[in-house]
């Protein structure tokens, strides 16, 4: 069967499928339903919501836009979550000056943008320069793109010739080229730039494997392969991703064949989707890190001993049963094991040690003090903060946790007077080691002075010292051997977060859909050129 037929399978009804999930008949109706069209093969996709402005460069993470984008857009580079290295996209290669700080990217000829328009570096730098200069007419309020890429040591774009593009940095910055396949860094059309200006993210041109063709806000965005496209066209013709917030109407959907792909599923459904002859589950690698972030300016935080004390009394097996149902791994510490940077010698800083936690408060004079713990109250959080407070009472603290609304709590973790305990989670938007490094714990980040307030602890220094020595270094292994060696001093140095969980967005597929990326979906990136329907 291919997706053209929308008939749902025979070998379980819809009904079935329900009273299976323990669901009355009523729960199943589907509000929508995707048509065929054109006899034009059509792979079904899950948002958890749509609001149709696809403007890369206040793009902040999750949610529907990264999902359009990486579907409609593509940048220089492209990292696809299995090779750890980047790759040639719109740039078919480059080359770094001896110093490090010039950068010249080879666009590759022939290409267009989905308008039409020629890709060559002078379209490359308009999309860059909206980047950098704040007069631009078309440069957003609120534009977060060339933080994103590096700030300041972002010196200047330029075009020395008609398909050279340049960047030039104030210091070498190894992570630019990983930072340059983020969903915020793709390539507009600069004819779409000019006639759309500020609202380019209502009318969304760029050049990646799919063409948005309509957009209906919190409903779907339909997509149509694109003849050229720098890997070629698409075998799937076209692509809808449909909003479908509900766990429940995902999973029925898989099971009639009205939907493809997701990776809205939860943890705890993933085992009775795995005995569904209609669906499968992919398994990801865990990219997706929950961390518990210690104000080190708050109380007894203040003592590493203390500190150190809590990161030993976690129950980490407890929190991949209770929390993640199994479907988790327990982390070394920063970095997970499917990065650069990661070492198995780090799986004794995730020891469950209760005893030296104890002992380790009762030296710092800690035993019975009271900490408050901050945590968002929706998905796995509620679960994990249960098992963490838990645990962390289990040893001699009083912990009580708040758990709150999004806003409130993203209002409370960057004010370091607000928090003392505060859950942090980190993706990998681009699987680069310095991609959690430099945004959470490098001094002048809201992650150093505002998260963690580690700033102004005398051993900061050196571990600044140490991500600048990474960034400076180009040699892949020799790099990956810097951030583990950032791993072990910042856990035995500094120790402002305890690393809890290691995870990933579960990916359920229709059993007739190949190629699809697991690992970018399981964290959140979404690159479906390469999905082909199998009967």
């Amino acid at each position: 069967m291919t997706k053209r037929d929308f008939n749902p399978p025979t070998a379980i009804t819809r009904r079935r499928f329900g009273q299976l999930l323990g669901l009355s008949g009523a729960a199943l109706a589907l509000p929508w339903r995707v048509e065929a069209q054109d006899g034009v093969e059509t792979l079904v996709f899950a948002l958890p919501g749509l609001v149709g402005n696809f403007e890369p460069h206040t793009w902040v993470g999750f949610g529907d836009t990264v999902h359009v984008m990486d579907t409609a857009a593509r940048g220089l580079t492209h990292m696809n979550f299995t090779d750890p290295l980047p790759q040639p996209a719109i740039a078919e290669g480059w080359t770094i000056s001896d110093d490090g700080r010039t950068y010249d990217f080879r666009i590759r000829e022939g290409l267009t943008f989905h308008d039409g328009t020629a890709i060559d570096a002078a379209a490359v730098l308009r999309t860059f320069r909206r980047m950098i200069d704040e007069d631009d007419p078309t440069r957003p309020e609120l534009s977060f793109a060339l933080d994103n890429l590096g700030g300041d040591n972002v010196t200047g774009f330029e075009a020395p010739d008609a398909m050279t593009f340049r960047i030039t940095l104030a210091k070498p910055d190894a992570a630019i080229l990983g930072r340059l396949s983020r969903p915020d860094m793709v390539i507009v059309s600069p004819a779409a730039l000019e006639e759309y200006g500020q609202e380019i993210g209502l009318n969304f041109v760029s050049c990646g494997p799919y063409r948005i063709v309509d957009v209906t806000p919190n409903e779907r965005v339909v997509l149509e392969a694109f003849d050229n496209f720098y890997k070629g066209r698409p075998e799937i013709g076209r692509v809808v991703m449909q909003v479908i917030p509900e766990a429940v109407a995902q999973m029925t959907s898989l099971a009639s064949g009205d939907l493809n792909v997701t990776n809205l599923i939860p943890h705890s459904n993933i085992d009775r989707l795995e005995g569904m002859e209609q669906i499968r589950i992919e398994q990801s690698a865990a990219f997706i890190s929950a961390m518990l972030a210690m104000n080190c300016e708050a109380g007894v935080l203040s003592d590493i001993r203390v500190r150190q004390a809590i990161n030993k009394a976690i129950d980490r097996e407890a929190v991949v049963a209770e929390a993640f149902f199994g479907k988790a791994e327990i982390p070394g510490y920063v970095t997970p094991a499917a990065e650069q940077g990661y070492a198995p010698e780090h799986q004794r800083f995730s020891e469950y040690d209760p005893e030296g936690a104890r002992a380790l408060l009762e030296e710092a004079g800690a035993t019975g003090a009271e900490l408050s713990l901050i945590s968002e109250n929706s998905g796995f959080w509620p679960r994990l903060g249960q098992v963490v407070e838990r645990s962390l009472n289990e040893v001699g603290l009083n912990v009580t946790t708040e758990y709150l609304d999004g806003g409130t709590f993203n209002g409370r973790l960057f004010d370091k007077t607000a928090h003392e305990l505060a859950f942090l989670q980190r993706s990998a938007f681009f699987p680069d080691p310095d991609g959690r490094f430099s945004p959470l714990f490098a001094s002048g980040t809201a992650g150093a002075d505002d998260i963690t307030a580690q700033s102004g602890l005398p051993a900061q220094a050196r571990l600044d010292e140490l991500i600048a020595q990474a960034n400076a270094e180009s040699d892949p292994e020799a790099r990956g051997q810097l951030y583990v060696e950032i791993n072990n001093y910042m856990a035995e140095e500094i120790m402002p977060i305890a690393a809890v969980v290691n995870t990933f967005l579960p990916v359920a597929v229709s059993e007739n859909v190949a190629g699809v990326n697991a690992n970018a979906l399981g964290t959140y990136r979404t690159f479906l050129e390469d999905a082909t329907f199998t009967s």
